[in-house]
């Protein structure tokens, strides 16, 4: 493939190390995806790609790989991210479109398919709880923080929920990495991008990504019943009871993480848009305690919020 193009946009993808365009030759627009800074991440992608493409979902096509300059040449999914086009009255729409997909991903992926990606570990949890610790609690000068504690209680947690961690997870799944492709059909309709991170752990895991994202301030009026929606239609053994208990554990744990990275951010970048998502973090993190049952750890949330 001719490596000159007539126009090249830059496309923003936030803190990625990967440098996205639109190439534009004649009346075709493709995208280019350049994974030259974290080569790893180029041969993640191919990999969850070719997962991906055998399950009746919408990705986009590969047109080409660059093996020696760590670039993809891919179908323009166009400009509908479904973060640019929500309001209140799709938003619900919007909402099931892509959670429908996430239940055909669950349903139609198997362990075989799944082999090669990574699983999440408590190890995974317990770094990702470290950048609370280190950015969000000493940032705020709380040096009497019970950081042992602090672990040990979400260690005990984790083990005691049994999560089966064998689930296809896309990691990124909300609506920024999603377009809506208004010429297809059906759950179709829903593009997916940017999964280059996916590993495999709890099966509500995407759900929680996408109704629980702090980046993008919606109401939570539909999450419930979205929720069961889910649970209905997918293959989960634990009763509804105990996949909601699952679901608000790993979203809080989320949010924790999300706590410590805006903090880590705005110390750095100086930008604002970190602290509207530090406040709305917050508030949402304050929101999933009261689903908490743990009383030790609620406890600490509390205090040091």
């Amino acid at each position: 493939m001719n490596s000159y193009h007539n126009d090249l946009e830059k496309i923003e993808d936030g803190l990625s190390n990967k440098l996205i365009f639109r190439s534009t030759e004649k009346e075709n627009t493709k995208i280019i995806i350049d994974f030259s800074r974290d080569k790893q991440d180029f041969k993640n992608f191919l990999t969850v790609y070719e997962i991906l493409q055998k399950i009746n979902i919408s990705i986009p096509r590969i047109y080409e790989v660059n093996q020696k300059q760590y670039k993809i040449y891919m179908q323009d999914f166009g400009k509908n991210r479904l973060n640019k086009i929500y309001n209140k009255d799709n938003l619900y729409k919007l909402l099931k479109l892509a959670i429908e997909n996430i239940i055909v991903i669950q349903n139609e992926s198997n362990l075989n398919n799944l082999k090669n990606l990574k699983e999440y570990t408590f190890e995974d949890l317990k770094i990702e709880l470290k950048e609370f610790v280190t950015y969000y609690i000493s940032t705020n000068k709380n040096s009497n923080f019970p950081t042992s504690k602090f672990y040990e209680l979400w260690k005990s947690i984790f083990y005691s929920q049994n999560y089966n961690m064998k689930n296809f997870v896309h990691k990124d799944f909300e609506f920024v990495n999603l377009f809506f492709l208004e010429n297809y059909e059906s759950h179709l309709q829903c593009g997916i991008i940017d999964f280059q991170s996916a590993f495999t752990g709890f099966i509500g895991w995407d759900l929680i990504s996408l109704l629980e994202n702090p980046r993008i301030n919606f109401t939570r009026d539909y999450n419930e019943k979205l929720i069961e929606y889910f649970y209905d239609n997918t293959p989960i053994i634990e009763n509804l009871d105990t996949f909601q208990e699952q679901y608000y554990v790993l979203s809080l744990a989320r949010l924790t993480r999300l706590l410590g990275r805006w903090k880590k951010l705005l110390g750095t970048n100086n930008d604002n848009q970190y602290l509207d998502y530090l406040k709305i973090t917050k508030s949402r993190t304050i929101a999933t305690l009261n689903k908490i049952k743990n009383y030790e750890l609620r406890s600490i949330y509390e205090k040091y919020l």
